[in-house]
Parts: C-alpha cells; sequence; structure tokens
C-alpha cells in the first residue's frame, strides 16, 4: 500500500480531459452493455438491447471513431458463417476514484471503468473531526489522480460506515462519531469533481456483483466481519436497501454461544463473541497479556498451538458458523461471502465455521456455498470506486 507524504501535487481534477462517453441515447445503452457484458458482436449487441442491425451500426460507429470502442480480432461465426468481430469498451483511458474512511486512515484507489485498480494509497487520519477528514480525502483524491493525469475522471466515490442518504449527508456513523455531517457537500466543494456517499458495506457489495465470485447469481449474501458486523442481501440482482444502514440487522442476532456481553448489554449476541473488539478483549486474557492483542498476534499464538488462542479462535469461528446458518435459512441466498478485516478468524478456523454450521441446519437444507475472501481495506476503497461509476458511467 502506498503512503502518501508531503507537499500535494500541482495537477488537479480540473486538469483532467473530458471524457468522450455518451451520457444519453443509444450510444450510452452500447456503453453501458459492453462494460458490463462485453465484448460482444454486433449482433448480441442487437438482442441485448432489441435493436436493428442498421440501429447498432448507427450507434456503434462514432464510439469507434473516438475510441470509446474497439473492435477486438475476429472470431469464426457459427456453422459456415462468416467471422464476427467483437467489440469492447476501452476502459483504461476513463477513471473513478475509490475512498473508504476509517478512524485512523482514509484509503484511496484511482480504477478503471470495470473497477481494476491501477494506483492505489493511503493517508494517516489525525483526528475523526468532519473537517479534518474532509481534508484528507481532497487531499489523498488530488494525489492519486496525479498519477494519472492523461485519464478522463468520471467521479469520486467516498464509502462509511454510518446511514447515509441519497444526497452524499452521513446521518450517523457510529465509530467515526458523526452526527448529520453533508459530506458529500462539503467535498463537492473542495474537489470540484462528482462525489457519491454509500454506506461501506453497500459498495463492497456492489463491486463484489459486479466483479466478484458473485457476479453470476442473482441472489447473494454479503456478510463482513471487522470492528462491527455487516451484511447485505441482493435478490433479483438487486441490492435490497436497508431501513437503516447505520445498524447492522446481524449485529445483534442472539446466537447462544460464549458468556460475552456487548457494549449495548446482550449476552450471546454475534457481536459479543464475533466483532474484533471483544473477539481480541478474549484473546488479551487467554494470552496472559495486560496489553493490546492484534490480530495477528492472536492468529500467531493459534498457529504455534498455544491452546488459549485456539480457543478464542474456535469460538469465533463456531459463532461465524452459526450466523452463517440463520443467514442461509432466512434470506435462502445461492452463496454467501464472507469478507473484512478479520477475515483471518474464519480462515484459521474454516473447519469449525462448516462444521457449526452445518449442525445448524437441516439435514436436506439447500446447500450454500460460503465464499471467504481474503481482503484489505483497499478492497473497501474499490467497492466505492464502482459506486461511483455505477453512479455516474452506468447512470443507477
Amino acid at each position: 500500500m502506498g503512503e502518501e507524504t508531503g507537499t500535494a501535487p500541482a495537477a488537479t481534477p480540473a486538469t483532467t480531459p473530458a471524457s468522450l462517453l455518451p451520457r444519453r441515447g443509444t450510444g450510452h445503452q452500447v456503453v453501458v452493455e459492453l462494460l458490463l457484458h462485453g465484448p460482444l458482436t454486433r449482433g448480441e449487441l442487437g438482442l441485448a438491447l432489441a435493436l436493428t442491425p442498421g440501429s447498432v451500426t448507427r450507434a456503434v460507429r462514432p464510439l469507434l471513431d473516438a475510441g470509446v470502442v474497439s473492435e477486438l480480432d475476429a472470431l469464426p461465426g457459427p456453422g459456415l458463417g462468416r467471422p464476427v468481430t467483437p467489440l469492447d469498451l476501452v476502459v483504461d483511458r476513463d477513471v473513478v476514484v475509490g475512498v473508504k474512511i476509517t478512524t485512523g486512515r482514509v484509503w484511496g484507489v484511482v480504477a478503471d471503468l470495470r473497477g481494476e485498480v491501477l494506483h492505489d494509497a493511503s493517508v494517516e487520519l489525525s483526528s475523526t473531526d468532519p473537517g479534518v477528514a474532509v481534508g484528507a480525502v481532497a487531499d489523498l483524491v488530488r494525489r492519486s489522480l496525479a498519477r494519472c493525469p492523461d485519464r478522463a475522471v468520471h467521479g469520486v466515490g467516498v464509502s462509511v460506515g454510518g446511514q447515509v442518504d441519497a444526497e452524499g449527508r452521513v446521518s450517523v456513523a457510529p465509530l467515526l462519531g458523526w452526527v448529520d455531517v453533508d459530506l458529500g457537500a462539503a467535498l463537492r466543494q473542495r474537489l470540484d469533481l462528482p462525489v457519491v456517499v454509500d454506506n461501506d458495506v453497500v459498495s463492497l457489495v456492489r463491486a463484489e456483483r459486479w466483479l466478484g465470485a458473485a457476479r453470476d447469481l442473482d441472489r447473494f449474501a454479503l456478510v463482513t466481519i471487522g470492528a462491527g458486523l455487516g451484511y447485505a442481501l441482493v435478490v433479483g440482482g438487486e441490492i435490497l436497501e436497508l431501513p437503516s444502514s447505520a445498524r447492522s440487522p446481524i449485529a445483534h442476532v442472539p446466537l447462544g454461544i460464549g458468556d460475552g456481553v456487548c457494549d449495548e448489554g446482550h449476552r450471546g449476541c454475534a457481536s459479543s463473541v464475533l466483532a474484533l473488539p471483544a473477539v481480541l478483549d478474549r484473546a488479551a486474557g487467554a494470552l496472559g497479556r495486560g496489553g493490546d492483542v492484534s490480530l495477528d498476534d492472536l492468529l500467531a499464538a493459534h498457529s504455534s498451538g498455544e491452546a488459549g488462542a485456539t480457543a478464542v479462535v474456535e469460538e469465533a469461528a463456531e459463532a461465524l458458523g452459526a450466523l452463517l446458518a440463520l443467514v442461509a435459512d432466512l434470506a435462502w441466498p445461492r452463496a454467501i461471502v464472507v469478507t473484512g478485516d478479520g477475515i483471518g478468524l474464519a480462515l484459521a478456523g474454516r473447519d469449525v465455521v462448516d462444521t457449526a454450521m452445518r449442525a445448524r441446519r437441516a439435514a436436506d437444507a439447500e446447500p450454500v456455498t460460503v465464499d471467504l475472501q481474503a481482503t484489505g481495506f483497499t478492497r473497501w476503497a474499490r467497492g466505492a470506486a464502482v459506486a461511483a461509476v455505477e453512479t455516474f458511467v452506468v447512470g443507477r
């Protein structure tokens, strides 16, 4: 991960070239179809968009002339037909920026229109004061875009752990201590770029739906393990919007595992046994250490066979298996993606996770694929970048 220091470069987003992507009409439809499903032949585009061959030709020609779309190598046609030439979007000329705000750092990526990360960096956040955070985000965006001076910038996506409205106002972000912060307006003023602010778990599931292992599934769930527990559900290819994205619907589900008490006074709920602060607090006691214990410390002790560490890891893994069983039985997903900065617990205790999940489900229950994905904060920032693509390029 690149560490950004020193004086900000003189280049600003305003110096970047204008994009030639059409914003409306048939040309826009072609661009979006190629972005999401390309490469495609002209015939496939016509079928997907219900266009005649002539309409496809008229829509594609100016895109080819502008260098927005390119022709790939010809492929054999069906049967004895003549070869066909697939088309694809030229994605490396247009970029978005994705940013994830945490309590201690701001993480950013510059990504192409398919969410491939071209550059990543982070800066320390000296305070969670909203003004300090806005300054850090603006500085990181400018520094990152200076690394890609010849790209057209479509916008900036920012993700936070909290409840966010459509205009980018954060009504509450518990870990940051924010209440009623108009983050979107402040960043638009500082950057002079389009900005979309998203809940961090929602932005992560956007990227998973588009680019991840679940991209071909019309129904899947996402569970994140970290300072808190996150949850999102996709049904019919659409993300279900929760009434309040600031409070996770799974954070305080009773699991009946362990005797921990969460910060809301619940004994044995998911947060009390699976959220990282609770896990690491138990680890400090189990390892007999008076100071703080990191997740890496816990996993290293578990790997070396320390009984106390193994007990803590296996209790968390059992809790995760029980939680995933509930998600599987109540939401009926075809797959559950598990990720977050606490994913090491699940990876270290994978056998326990699987056993606990099977034990909590009926013998004839429909099998559900569980995909454990190691990740870092760059992945969260990439999710925010995908939110920017969907908002400013795809238009949804």
